[in-house]
This record gives structure tokens, sequence and C-alpha cells, in this order.
């Protein structure tokens, strides 16, 4: 992991950092951390006839469940950036697993650092990392420079049922759909598809939710002193359920730079 980037990874788990090191005995049983990775996977598939697809980015890929899934299915070429060293591990050793190792390159690094330089793929990925670049707007302006013109991006998240402000920690980049649409067209990119996935985030949250509870009590039992973070960890993952059903309309853009 790198040093620099604990901070960021910390905000963006939601735990401090006595707990970071602890995260992937915690998240084990999770190989997809928190996006519609079956709905990314389909939608991609319809941008073939639209225009050739070879290179991939995934930001902040975690255990690159979802750039395999791709790499596997349809043969592109992936990059997935990620700065939790423990989950590029499990990425690479899933590539090798699904024999695309060749067609994967994992990279440890902050995304935010990454981003910073322009690149040329086919398409990115930002997939459940909330704000982690701030607002809708400003998450475009840095996904558009990392592919060509007519190249597609693809975020998924989501927008506010009413209102137009969520006071929780994390999720102030949240506006209503109105607002959310004006932000992610801002460059006069072009939206070419939208896709509800609060159903199955909801089925999928509550599962892993169940999940992370079983593994927090071993943890517990192993690191007595860990108990009083694990259970507030869990407390937030708990919460976080709660605005996602009733405060968000999850929602997957596809968009193409114009």
């Amino acid at each position: 992991m790198l040093a620099n980037s604990e901070k960021s990874i910390a905000d963006s788990l939601e735990v401090n950092k006595r707990l970071l090191p602890h995260m992937p005995f915690l998240l084990q049983d999770l190989w997809v951390l928190g996006s519609s990775a079956d709905q990314i996977i389909e939608v991609v598939g319809s941008l073939k006839s639209l225009s050739p697809l070879k290179k991939i980015l995934d930001i902040g890929c975690g255990k690159g469940a979802v750039s395999i899934q791709l790499v596997a299915r349809y043969g592109f070429q992936a990059v997935g950036i990620d700065a939790m060293s423990p989950f590029l591990e499990e990425a690479e050793k899933k590539g090798s697993e699904r024999n695309v190792s060749h067609l994967c390159q994992f990279i440890n690094q902050d995304i935010r650092e990454y981003v910073s330089n322009d690149h040329d793929y086919d398409l990115v990925i930002l997939a459940a990392l909330g704000g982690i670049f701030g607002s809708f707007q400003n998450t475009i302006a840095k996904m558009r420079t990392q592919v060509h013109s007519g190249g597609f991006m693809i975020i998924d998240d989501g927008y506010l049922k009413k209102g137009n402000h969520l006071n929780r920690k994390s999720y102030g980049h949240y506006k209503n759909y109105d607002n959310t649409i004006w932000e992610l067209t801002f460059f006069g990119d072009r939206i070419i598809n939208q896709v509800d996935t609060s159903e199955v985030s909801k089925n999928i949250n509550r599962e892993y939710l169940d999940l992370i509870k079983r593994r927090g009590e071993e943890l517990i039992s192993k690191h007595r002193e860990l108990k009083k973070d694990i259970n507030d960890y869990i407390r937030l993952q708990e919460e976080e359920c709660d605005v996602l059903e009733n405060d968000i309309e999850g929602a997957l853009w596809v968009i193409r730079k114009r």
C-alpha cells in the first residue's frame, strides 16, 4: 500500500487507519467491491457495435472483478489502478485463474496521481467510488482526460431521490437528477445509456454486509483491541445501506466524449 494514499483509502472505505491493514481480511469474501459488475459488463457489450474497443481503464479497480470479467468475455486489454496492494494481489490471482493475465495490467498507484496525466483509452470505468474527485462535473473533467475523442466513460453511482444535498461524509457530490445530468454533460459529452441499479445494489449491499459482519466477529475474536473500530465500521456500513436504499437512486451512466 502506498503510504501517501492511506488517508484517501481509509476515507473511501470509511475506516480509520488502525483498521486499514485488516480490510483485506474483512472483505475477503467479496470480489466485487460495491459496483454493479454484471450491469457494467452488459452495457460494455452494447458499445462494441458503436466503436471498436481495445483498451480499457478501470479506475479504483479493487480486486479486478469488472476489468477481469470484461477481458475474459470480450478480449480487451485492461489496466486497473488501485492504491490497495492486497486487492491488486487478489486481482492478479483472479486474472491468472481465468487465463487472462497477459491482457491485464494492475498498477499500484493513487488514482488521483494516475489521472493527473492524459491517456488515450477507448473506455474508462469509475465504479462505486463516490465523490473521490469531488462533484460529478469534476469527475467528468478527470475522466475525459483518460479517453480519446469519441471514447466512452462509465460511471456507476447515483443521484438524490429528493432534495439537492445530503449531509453525510463522502456524499457531498450527490445532487438531484436534473443537476446531476447537467454536471455529467457540462463539457458537451453525450449520455448514450442510463441503467437503474437500485434494486441490484440493494440486494448486493445487504448480502455483502452479512459477509462483513461474520468476518468482523471472527476478527474481534483474534484482536479484541479492534472491537470498537470493527463495530464502528460495521455500523457505518449499515447506515450506508440505509442511505443508499432510502436517499439515493442508483444509476449507471454511459457517456461518450464529444
